[in-house]
């Protein structure tokens, strides 16, 4: 059994992570930018720390789990950019992506679909809503009790809004293969 992404919100663990629906691990790591052709290496979160040492200014370790193919990334993340994800969600491809910023929040939630950019929100500030569908998630948040005016930036709140976005996509991300697993990776800058 894989774990949720509630464990996405806690600190310095993990920057950034997109998935991708419908497309493999390997094609996820080539729409974010690896070399054509480009062989992955099994690698840990440490030696995508040390390749970033190395003089790569982004790698990415990827996985497959309920579906989605997902992309750790570490350094200056491909995926966290508009460019990134509408190159991902090409094809009728559905991304998620997730820019874990405790240091200066909110974290940011985003969702596009086949290019387009459907829906987005501060985790933490769900009344502020942006995209082509910024509704979207609304009655997942409201069940929840986030919304109409659940607390703003509060750890439950945020809690509640990655439960809501987990279950609206069935998104799931495995801790421990994330922290202390080898997973393929790639360079992508």
């Amino acid at each position: 059994m894989s774990d949720g992404i509630g464990w996405l919100l806690e600190p310095y663990l993990v920057d950034c992570v997109t998935f991708a629906s419908g497309i493999p691990p390997a094609a996820l790591a080539a729409r974010l930018g690896s070399g054509a052709g480009e062989e992955a290496r099994p690698g840990s979160a440490q030696d995508a720390e040390e390749a970033l040492g190395s003089g790569a200014l982004c790698v990415a370790r990827v996985g497959e789990v309920a579906g989605w193919a997902f992309a750790v990334e570490y350094g200056d993340a491909v995926g966290a950019t508009g460019g990134g994800l509408a190159a991902v969600s090409r094809g009728g491809v559905a991304a998620v992506n997730f820019l874990l910023t405790p240091w200066s929040p909110p974290s940011l939630f985003r969702h596009y679909l086949d290019g387009a950019y459907v829906t987005g929100f501060g985790v933490g500030k769900e009344a502020m809503r942006y995209g082509a569908e910024p509704g979207l998630l609304v009655p997942a948040l409201e069940a929840l009790g986030v919304l109409p005016s659940g607390p703003q930036l509060d750890q439950r709140g945020m809690r509640l809004t990655m439960l809501a976005i987990q279950d609206h996509f069935g998104l799931r991300l495995p801790r421990r293969q994330i922290l202390d697993g080898k997973l393929p990776m790639y360079h992508l800058r």
